[in-house]
């Protein structure tokens, strides 16, 4: 079978997103998949073409606003790879356009990622150019969409909540093991960190609030916030750093790759405050840095706290206070073995071989004309 992957930018500035599509199709590459990707050229990509490990990939000049992402040659180039089937990346872009035409001409099957763009939290933000997108050619899109790929189970309900009974398939993100130096953990900084793309979805807000809360109670302790800054959100989370008079937390740069993993194992808590994740890709990459978790009930890890490695708690300042002073307070021995107990769990789970396999079923009885999931 021949395979499409429409997506946007797969730079390092496309964050969760880009890392997914890089991890799963070089896996699937890997299992002897032909497959291509299709994305944005933009600056970084000049230097992060290097460093990709997924499939082939073809990148397009962009026309226009960032955020809509529209790449004339793309229709053409995908009509000439000729797939078997197209499976979309991310959703409220031009490539939703290219591949719905591409499905009505063809009639072969379309599979579509939404990577958490459907949950309510994530409709709230920019409705209106949502709306005129839905318009234009989203809602083509969906109707000619055989098949959906959620990360989650609540991705799965948000996806059927928004579009209706569609067949969706439930198969969670993958993550190669690091290949870091792991210190011992009484060598770590007594840091939390917090890795993600700098929006208000992410809930940063909240976490500053609860750092607030706790700051004084374990001075030897820092929280460290990192991500790439798109929209400008950073300056607003340094103005409110300043607001609160905290003497402990910083709004770093984004990290990616070694450097990413560098940082998480060097960290003794790995938190993620977001009110909405589809799958939030960087919990399973902690946890291969041997790094517990405390996680927001915006996102699907429950497990967290059956799987010994970490907290689940909901988005909301006292909360995030509570499980912080819970994890702080906890003798380094016992934070250490909450740790391995997650990179065990991690590398057993969401290993990308074991996720090639389980889509590449998926990709097959869609080629076959069988109902998903």
């Amino acid at each position: 079978m021949k395979i499409a992957f429409l997506a946007g930018h797969l730079s390092r500035r496309a964050s969760g997103v880009r890392q997914m599509v890089e991890g799963l199709s070089g896996a699937l590459a890997q299992r002897g998949v032909e497959i291509k990707v299709f994305g944005i050229c933009d600056q970084a990509w000049a230097q992060d073409a290097a460093m990709w490990q997924g499939a082939t990939a073809e990148v397009f000049d962009r026309f226009g606003p960032a955020n809509f992402g529209f790449m004339p040659s793309l229709g053409r180039a995908l009509h000439d790879y000729d797939p078997d089937l197209v499976h979309l990346h991310g959703i409220w872009m031009y490539s939703s356009a290219v591949a719905a035409n591409w499905a009505k001409i063809t009639g072969r099957p379309l599979v579509i990622s939404p990577h958490g763009m459907l949950a309510p939290a994530a409709l709230s933000y920019s409705s209106g150019r949502k709306r005129m997108i839905r318009a234009l050619f989203q809602d083509r899109c969906f109707a000619r969409a055989s098949g959906y790929h959620a990360t989650a189970e609540a991705e799965k309900a948000d996806i059927r909540a928004y579009i209706g009974n569609v067949p969706v398939a439930v198969v969670p993100n993958g993550v190669g093991d690091t290949s870091v130096f792991l210190p011992a953990f009484s060598e770590r900084r007594k840091r939390v960190l917090a890795i993600g793309r700098l929006h208000p979805v992410k809930g940063y807000d909240r976490l500053l609030r609860a750092w607030m809360l706790v700051e004084n109670k374990f001075p030897g302790w820092t929280l460290e916030i990192a991500g790439p800054d798109p929209e400008g959100h950073g300056a607003t989370l340094r103005t409110l750093i300043k607001d609160l008079r905290l003497r402990s937390a910083t709004i770093g740069e984004a990290k990616f790759g070694a450097k990413r993993d560098e940082s998480l194992a060097n960290s003794r808590l790995f938190v993620l405050p977001s009110l909405t994740e589809n799958f939030a890709l960087t919990v399973p990459e902690a946890l291969v840095c041997a790094t517990p978790v405390l996680s927001s009930t915006g996102a699907p890890w429950s497990a967290l706290p059956e799987q010994d490695c970490g907290w689940w708690v909901a988005p909301e300042p006292d909360a995030l206070a509570d499980a912080l002073c819970a994890a702080l307070s906890m003798p380094e021995d016992r934070l250490a073995a909450m740790g391995a107990s997650g990179r065990t769990w991690a590398r057993e789970t969401f290993g990308w071989g074991s996720i090639a396999r389980e889509l590449t079923n998926f990709y097959a009885r869609q080629a076959q004309g069988k109902i998903a999931p």
